[in-house]
């Protein structure tokens, strides 16, 4: 290998004579029933490689090798992150009640983190004042971060599953690595793969090993759209071991989880496939990788009171019109429950609807309308506008 050496300077490949600089990926590519080991026994002696593929090679473990001295001093900033005990009910705004303590009645501790490194902070999730906790949720996401379990939240669309978690970590400090799952993720977009950056090959690492590294709660979002075979890559990273990334450079092969390390998922199943018909391109996923979530909870639809309250502080209008808004949930949810409806309706779509009535004038039909009622069917659509008329007469 030389300075000099030259992307036009190419070898022959014995086989059909064409010029290349990788016999190994020439023959992969158009020839598949020759190996490389059949190749240099056929033809001892002759190179396969060429002077520039030698020196892109070389340039490549010189970048590896800085990534990884770089990824080392990320670990040790990591350690940096410092944390300070507080009590559940202060970190949450939560008030004075029962609910929010333990069974003795007493304050809960809980650690929050702070002084994190520019990267670190950059992964905390801003804070939502106006987001009203669900005490027990909360608890139960507690309890699995704490205890390190992976932690799963499944159910119906918009019930605040991937909010919970995120709003967990904004006010824990925790950094928080939210991946989409869907039919067409594979195992690279998840572990990581090579990339060409500025004309050369480097191993670009996928967020799951970035998570483990660096100490983030890794969450795998809408888990139960992805094929069983690639969520198959977490179940090693699921028992507390090692992640094996068979195809990096030796420096990325072995990622040991970081102490703070957390995996959690949602879904809207749980994984045993779709029972409302609501949630095409689901799996039915497998049982093994499931066992492994130490903490499974359906996350439902909140009270009346509280969905009330959700509505009222979001969308930023007055309780007396969130509790009408949400009247009209529950008898749409009721219809759906007993087959006469197609389609429920969420919490999230109830502040865009109310959102949309504050801007036309406090037309609340009309918010619902646009936000929800005008994706049913003509027959769904009238029956909800009777419901409409009679609250909001």
């Amino acid at each position: 290998m030389t300075q000099e050496a030259k992307q036009g300077d190419k070898i022959t490949c014995h086989v059909d004579g064409m010029l290349v600089h990788v016999i190994k990926r020439h023959l992969e590519k158009h020839h598949p029933e020759w190996t490389i080991e059949r190749y240099q026994q056929t033809y001892p002696g002759e190179p396969i490689l060429s002077a520039y593929a030698e020196q892109v090679i070389a340039q490549e473990r010189a970048k590896s090798q800085t990534a990884a001295a770089t990824h080392s001093v990320t670990d040790a900033n990591a350690g940096s992150m410092q944390s300070v005990m507080s009590t559940f009910r202060e970190i949450f705004g939560l008030p004075d009640v029962p609910a929010a303590k333990n069974v003795r009645g007493e304050d809960i501790k809980l650690e929050r983190f702070e002084n994190h490194n520019e990267e670190d902070a950059a992964m905390v999730p801003d804070v939502d004042p106006r987001y009203v906790f669900n005490i027990d949720l909360t608890k139960k996401i507690m309890a699995g971060i704490r205890l390190r379990k992976n932690v799963y939240l499944w159910g119906l669309h918009g019930s605040g599953k991937t909010t919970a978690l995120e709003q967990y970590c904004a006010r824990t400090g925790r950094p928080f690595s939210r991946v989409q799952h869907t039919a067409n993720t594979e195992e690279s977009h998840i572990l990581g793969q090579y990339v060409v950056r500025d004309g050369q090959t480097e191993f670009q690492l996928g967020p799951l090993p970035m998570a483990m590294m660096n100490g983030w709660v890794y969450c795998a979002d809408e888990y139960d759209f992805a094929m069983p075979f690639v969520i198959a890559v977490y179940q090693s990273v699921m028992e507390g071991k090692p992640l094996v990334i068979k195809d990096a450079p030796p420096e990325f092969r072995i990622i040991r989880p970081h102490p703070e390390f957390r995996l959690v998922a949602t879904g809207n199943t749980n994984g045993c496939g779709d029972e409302t018909g609501l949630y095409q391109g689901t799996q039915i996923q497998n049982a093994a990788n499931y066992s492994r979530f130490g903490v499974t909870e359906e996350v439902k639809y909140p009270e009346k009171d509280v969905e009330a309250s959700i509505v009222s502080s979001q969308a930023r209008v007055k309780k007396p019109e969130a509790v009408k808004i949400v009247e009209f949930a529950n008898k749409v949810r009721d219809e759906f429950r007993e087959g006469r409806c197609s389609m429920t309706v969420s919490p999230r779509e109830l502040i865009t609807a109310a959102e949309l009535a504050v801007a036309f004038g406090n037309d609340w039909k009309l918010g619902l309308r646009l936000a929800f009622t005008n994706r049913l069917s003509r027959i769904d659509q009238q029956v909800m506008g009777d419901f409409m008329q009679r609250i909001w007469a």
